[in-house]
């Protein structure tokens, strides 16, 4: 009867201990993709910028304004008062104020932000 408890003891531990280091892996990986929030220093402010193109390819995260602010680029589906054209040269300096992030790409590309004002630098 020892024999047979202390056998099955020995089958069961490195079971147990599987399935803790499994239960371990699988709440990390959860907390890691859920737990993470962006810190989203450029939503709502004003800052210099430039507009470097415009994408015209109709996919997610692709379409639209190409912006870089600082050592960020980031991308918007309008500019007030900028309206793309045959005649529009890139780069296009500008005062731009940043309002709060519309698309959130998940690091793939450039999150999209709404652009409440916009100000050419000539």
């Amino acid at each position: 009867m020892i024999f047979a408890v202390k056998a099955l003891t020995l089958r069961l531990l490195p079971m147990t201990k599987m399935n803790l280091l499994s239960l371990a892996l699988v709440l990390i990986i959860l907390f890691s993709l859920t737990g993470c929030e962006k810190i989203d220093h450029l939503a709502n402010t004003s800052t210099k910028a430039q507009v470097i193109g415009f994408v015209t390819e109709k996919c997610f995260c692709c379409w639209g304004w190409v912006i870089i602010v600082g050592s960020d680029t980031i991308k918007t589906e309008q500019i007030p008062t900028l309206n793309l054209s045959e005649s529009t040269v890139f780069p296009i300096i500008a005062r731009i104020t940043i309002g709060s992030r519309t698309i959130d790409c998940s690091g793939e590309m450039a999150d999209y932000y709404e652009i409440k004002e916009f100000t050419e630098i000539k």
